[in-house]
C-alpha cells in the first residue's frame, strides 16, 4: 500500500511539473521534465545512449547545465512534425516548453543539423562551436554520437556557462510522528541537479520544528524523506508543514501545505 501511494505521489507531481511546463504534444517536452536527454523513438544503441548520457553528467559535475532533444524523424516531434529538420526552431519552441522548468542551454540535433536556445538569451559561443562540427548523421546511432561530440565540444570550449535564473520546485506532501521522530515527505527538484532545504513544522506562526537538509542531488520522480527527532509529542494535523528551497545560485522558494 505504501509503494502505492509513493508512486500516486510521484504521478501528482508529475502532474503539476507537467503544467508549469505548458508541453504541447511533442514527446521530448515532456521527457525533459524530469531527465536530461531526450532520444528518438528509433533507440540508438546502448553504448551511444551511455556516452551521450555520461557527457551530460560531466556537464553537471563541473556546475554548469544543459539538455539535449536527439530527433531522428518526425515522428519525435508528436503534435509538430513541420519542426522536422528545422533545429534552431525547434531549439527555440522546446526551450519555452520547458521555461517553466528549465531555463539554461537546451541542444538540438537533428539530421539536417544542430539547433541551441538559452531562454532568449545570446547563444553565440554555443552556435560557434556548432558551426565547426561535422554533420550530425541521419540514423538514431550517428545522432546521439553527434549529440554527444557536441556537448563535449561546448564544454570544453566553456559554452555552457550559463547563468542559473530558475527558482527551484518544492511541494511538501505529509508528516507523521512515531515516538519522537517526525518523518517529513516531500519533493524537491532544481534545474541544476542540486538544491538545499529548510523544513518547518508551525502553528498559528509558531514554528513547532525545523530541520536543515544539505545541498544535495535532487530527482522530481522520487519524493524525498526527512526524519527530524522532537523533544516534545506534536500534534501534527493541521500544522503547516513547509519546505524552503535553495539553489547553488541562491535563488530560492518556499512552499507551504496545511495537514
Amino acid at each position: 500500500m505504501r509503494r502505492l501511494r509513493v508512486v500516486a505521489l510521484a504521478a501528482c507531481a508529475l502532474l503539476v511539473f507537467a503544467s508549469v511546463a505548458h508541453a504541447d504534444g511533442d514527446p521530448a517536452s515532456d521527457t525533459l521534465l524530469y531527465t536530461n536527454a531526450y532520444l528518438p523513438y528509433a533507440a540508438p544503441s546502448k553504448s551511444a545512449a551511455a556516452d551521450l548520457g555520461a557527457q551530460i553528467a560531466s556537464v553537471y559535475a563541473a556546475g554548469n547545465r544543459v539538455k539535449v532533444a536527439v530527433i531522428e524523424s518526425k515522428d519525435d516531434l508528436g503534435a509538430i512534425p513541420s519542426l522536422f529538420d528545422r533545429p534552431t526552431r525547434y531549439a527555440s519552441f522546446l526551450g519555452r516548453e520547458l521555461s517553466g522548468v528549465y531555463i539554461g542551454p537546451l541542444l538540438i540535433v537533428m539530421p539536417a543539423g544542430y539547433g541551441v536556445w538559452d531562454g532568449g538569451r545570446s547563444v553565440a559561443a554555443e552556435q560557434k562551436v556548432l558551426a565547426g562540427l561535422p554533420s550530425a548523421g541521419k540514423s538514431s546511432d550517428d545522432l546521439a554520437k553527434a549529440a554527444g561530440n557536441a556537448v563535449a565540444k561546448l564544454e570544453g570550449a566553456g559554452a555552457l556557462r550559463s547563468k542559473d535564473i530558475l527558482q527551484p520546485f518544492a511541494q511538501p506532501l505529509q508528516a507523521r510522528e512515531h515516538g519522537d521522530v517526525v518523518t517529513v515527505l516531500f519533493y524537491l527538484y532544481d534545474d541544476s541537479g542540486k538544491s538545499s532545504a529548510t523544513v518547518t513544522l508551525q502553528r498559528a506562526g509558531r514554528v513547532l520544528l525545523t530541520s536543515s537538509v544539505p545541498m544535495h542531488a535532487t530527482n522530481i520522480l522520487h519524493p524525498e524523506t526527512h526524519k527530524i527527532t522532537s523533544a516534545h509529542v506534536l500534534v501534527l494535523k493541521g500544522a503547516l508543514l513547509c519546505v524552503a528551497a535553495v539553489d547553488p545560485t541562491g535563488n530560492r522558494i518556499k512552499t507551504c501545505k496545511k495537514l
